[in-house]
C-alpha cells in the first residue's frame, strides 16, 4: 500500500472511523504514521499503592464483586467495579457507560491501565483500559504501549490497531537523509524509526527513534531558516533612504515614547541606513506600543519614496491595525488603504488601481494582499503581525510584489531572549521592554472548582455592568482527558444564563465563521465569548473586563499571560480568574506565580525554568512547522551542530546533488505551508 493511500483502505478503518480519524488531521497512511504518540506507558505490572493520578500505570487485579452503579450530582452516572491487587482494595471507576458493569463478573482477573487517586482510604482506578486474562488467555500488551491523542468515538484500543495495521500494509518508506549523514551521526533508518516511535521494543530503541525524528525536523528548520535569511537579505540595498527625520511624526502624536520604543526605533534606522535590507523581529509584550513602531517605519518608507504593505493573520485584527495607522498617519498626507472582505468590486478596482499607480501609501489587510492581482508601484517595507501565524511563503510573497522591500515583523507572544535567538535565526531581534504608563494590571485569581459558581455569578455580573467575558476551556468537545470543552460548557452556560448572549469559538471553524463570531463579539451582539485558545491573539475588546480559564493548569504561563492580554484593554477594571483544582506541585507554583508577576518576558523564563523544555513551546513552535518531537531548549547542542551542517549544505549547494533530492523535497513542501 502507498503512503498516499485514503486512510479508510487500512484494515479496520472504513468510512464512519475514516471521518473521526479525519478530525484528528489523518487523511492518509502517511498522516497516521507521522501521528506521533504524546505519551507511552510502561506497562510492568503495579499495586494500587503505587500508582498516582499524575501517572498512568498498569495494575493486575482481581473482580471482588458486582458493580455499583451511582449518579453524581452533576448527573454523571458512575459505574464502580470493586477490585483488589491482592494487598489493597479498590474500585474501577467508569463514567457514564451504563453497560460497562455486563462485561465483569467476581473473580474475572483484569489488566487495569489507568491512573490511580485515593478516596475515602480506598484506590480508584479512572476511566482505565482493561483487559482481562488468564493461564488461557495471557496479557497481549506491548510492554511499552503507546498513547496517542484521541478524538469523540475513538479509543486507543483502536487507534493502536489501525497504527499496527498502517505500518503492517506500507511498502517501502522513503529515506530523505543521505547515507553520509546517518552515519556520521549514527542514526537509525527512517523505516526502523517509524516502527520504534509507534512500538518501541525497547526503551533504548525508543530513545534512537526520538532522537532520528528529531534530527529531521531540526534539520529540515535550520535548513528553511538559512535559506530564509539568505533569500530577505539578499545583496547589497537598493531602497536608499536620504531622510530619517521623525520628528513631523513625533508632533503628532498624542503620547511620548516609551524608552523601549526609541531604542527599536533606533535598531530600525540603523537598518535602513546599513548596506544590506532590513529583516528585524520586534518583540513586544502586550500593549508595549508596537504598532506605532511599525507607524513610523511606514513614515520613514513613504517619506523615501516607497509604498508599505501591513499584513494581519485575521480581517478583524486588519481593520484595527487599518484604524490605528490610518489615525498615526493621515496628519502627514500619507494615504492608507485596506484591502478586506465584503467591498464591492468597484472599490477593490478602486484600490488596486491607487496601489499601482502609486496613489495608495501604505495597504493593509490579510494574506489577501498577496493574491495575484495586487500589484504596486514601489513596494519597499514589508510589516507582518504576528509573525508566527504565517507561514515563510506568505512573506516571500509579499516580498516578490515589491522593490527590495525592508522586512519587519511583529510579534506579542514574549520568548527568552537566548531562545528567541535560536527560534528566529534568520531575523535580527529588537525587543521593547517598557511599557506605556498608565497601562493597569489586570487582577489575577487562582480558584478551585468549589468556587466555580461564584466566578460564573461575578461573570453575569460583570455583563450586567455592560462588560463582557471571555472563557477559555483546553479541548473543543468531550474527551478521555476529563477536562472543560468548549462545546459543553458553552452549552451548559447557556442553560445556567439564559439571559446572557453566550457565543462559542474554536479552532475547528471556518475561518469565516471565526471571523463571524468575533465581530459580533466586538460589537457587543456577544455577551459571553466561550473559546480555545484561538483567542490567545486577537481583537482589542475594550469592553472585554473577564477573562476566565478553565483546567488553567493544562496551559503554560506564557500562554496563560497571553489569554490575560485579552482584558484590561481600557480604562475598566479588569480580572482573570484561572480555576484549577490541580495537586500537582509545579502546576500549583505556576499558577500562583501568575498572581503577582505581570511581565511576559519574566513569566517565559519561569515558565521555561519550571515546566522543562518540553511543553514551553507547545505544539506549534515556528510560523512554517510543527515540531511533534523536537525541542529547541533541550536539543540545543544537537540544533548547534545541525545549525552549522545545514549552513555547510545551502552555501555550497549541496541540495541540488542527486543524493539529497529528497531532503530537498521534503524541504520545499514544508516552506509551502
Amino acid at each position: 500500500m502507498e503512503l498516499s493511500s485514503e486512510i479508510k483502505n487500512i484494515k479496520g478503518v472504513g468510512p464512519t472511523r475514516a471521518k473521526l480519524l479525519n478530525r484528528l488531521g489523518i487523511k492518509t497512511v502517511e498522516d497516521a504514521l507521522f501521528f506521533f504518540p504524546r505519551d507511552y506507558i510502561d506497562l510492568m505490572p503495579l499495586k494500587f499503592s503505587q500508582g498516582s493520578e499524575e501517572k498512568t500505570g498498569a495494575f493486575p487485579c482481581i473482580v471482588k464483586d458486582s458493580a455499583i452503579e451511582k449518579k453524581a450530582k452533576s448527573g454523571i452516572r458512575l459505574t464502580l467495579v470493586p477490585v483488589s491487587d491482592g494487598k489493597n482494595k479498590g474500585h474501577a471507576v467508569f463514567f457514564n457507560q451504563p453497560y460497562i458493569n455486563r462485561n465483569f463478573r467476581r473473580g474475572d482477573r483484569l489488566l487495569l491501565i489507568g491512573k490511580v487517586r485515593k478516596n475515602y482510604g480506598e484506590y480508584e482506578i479512572i476511566s482505565p483500559e482493561w483487559q482481562k486474562f488468564d493461564k488461557n488467555n495471557p496479557i497481549t500488551l506491548d510492554r511499552i504501549s503507546p498513547i496517542y491523542p484521541l478524538t469523540k468515538g475513538l479509543s486507543q484500543k483502536i487507534l493502536r490497531q489501525i497504527m499496527k495495521s498502517a505500518l503492517k500494509e506500507i511498502s517501502e518508506i522513503q529515506e530523505i537523509l543521505p547515507e553520509d549523514i546517518i552515519k556520521k551521526f549514527n542514526l537509525i533508518s527512517r523505516k526502523e524509526a517509524l516502527k520504534n516511535i509507534h512500538f518501541p521494543i525497547s526503551f533504548e530503541m525508543l530513545e534512537r527513534a526520538r532522537v532520528r525524528f528529531i534530527f529531521e525536523e531540526l534539520l529540515l528548520f535550520q535548513l528553511a531558516m538559512a535559506q530564509t535569511r539568505r533569500e530577505f537579505v539578499g545583496d547589497k540595498r537598493k531602497n536608499v533612504y536620504t531622510n530619517f527625520d521623525i520628528t513631523p511624526f513625533l508632533s503628532t502624536l498624542p503620547f511620548t515614547l516609551t524608552p523601549g520604543q526609541e531604542k527599536v526605533i533606533g535598531d530600525i534606522i540603523s537598518d535602513l541606513k546599513s548596506e544590506q535590507n532590513m529583516n528585524r523581529l520586534i518583540q513586544g509584550d502586550v500593549g508595549s506600543g508596537k504598532t506605532v513602531i511599525a507607524s513610523i517605519a511606514l513614515y520613514l518608507a513613504v517619506k523615501n519614496g516607497l509604498q508599505g504593505a501591513f499584513m494581519a493573520p485575521t480581517e478583524i485584527l486588519a481593520e484595527q491595525h487599518f484604524l490605528t495607522l490610518e489615525k498615526f498617519l493621515s496628519p502627514h498626507r500619507i494615504k492608507v488603504d485596506i484591502l478586506k472582505g465584503g467591498i464591492s468590486r468597484a472599490e477593490k478596482d478602486r484600490i488596486l488601481e491607487n496601489l499601482k499607480k502609486g496613489s495608495t501609501d501604505v495597504i493593509v489587510g490579510t494574506h489577501a494582499i498577496i493574491q495575484q492581482d495586487v500589484e504596486f508601484f514601489k513596494l519597499g517595507m514589508v510589516i507582518t503581525d504576528e509573525q508566527h501565524r504565517f507561514g515563510v511563503k506568505q512573506r516571500q510573497e509579499l516580498v516578490k510584489k515589491g522593490y527590495y522591500p525592508d522586512i519587519l515583523v511583529m510579534s506579542a507572544t514574549p520568548i527568552p531572549r537566548t531562545l528567541a535567538l535560536v527560534l528566529y535565526s534568520d531575523l535580527d531581534i529588537s525587543v521593547i521592554d517598557t511599557v506605556p504608563s498608565g497601562r493597569q494590571e489586570v487582577d489575577t485569581y487562582v480558584v478551585g472548582n468549589d468556587m466555580r459558581k461564584r466566578v460564573y455569578d461575578f461573570m453575569a455580573r460583570e455583563v450586567e455592568k455592560g462588560h463582557q467575558v471571555f472563557v477559555v476551556c483546553p479541548a473543543v468537545e468531550e474527551n478521555d482527558l476529563n477536562v472543560s470543552n468548549v462545546e459543553d460548557l458553552g452549552a451548559r452556560l447557556k442553560k445556567e444564563y439564559p439571559a446572557l448572549k453566550i457565543q462559542v469559538l474554536h479552532g475547528k471553524m471556518k475561518n469565516d465563521d471565526k471571523d463571524r463570531i468575533l465581530k459580533d463579539f466586538l460589537l457587543k451582539k456577544i455577551q459571553v465569548l466561550v473559546s480555545t485558545t484561538v483567542v490567545e491573539v486577537g481583537v482589542d475588546v475594550p469592553w472585554a473586563t473577564l477573562m476566565i480559564v478553565e483546567n488553567a493548569e493544562r496551559f503554560g504561563m506564557a500562554q496563560l499571560h497571553q489569554l490575560r492580554g485579552r482584558v484590561g484593554r481600557s480604562h475598566l477594571k479588569s480580572y482573570c480568574i484561572l480555576i484549577s483544582d490541580s495537586k500537582e506541585e509545579t502546576a500549583r507554583s505556576r499558577l500562583k506565580y501568575m498572581m503577582k508577576s505581570h511581565d511576559g518576558f519574566e513569566i517565559s523564563q519561569i515558565d521555561l525554568e519550571m515546566r522543562g523544555p518540553g511543553e514551553f513551546l507547545g505544539v506549534k513552535q515556528h510560523g512554517f512547522f510543527e515540531f511533534k518531537l523536537a525541542n529547541l531548549i533541550r536539543d540545543v547542542r544537537l540544533l548547534e551542530s545541525i545549525k552549522l551542517l545545514a549552513s555547510d549544505i545551502v552555501e555550497k549547494g549541496y541540495l541540488l546533488l542527486p543524493e539529497y533530492k529528497d531532503l530537498a523535497k521534503v524541504l520545499k513542501e514544508k516552506m509551502k505551508i
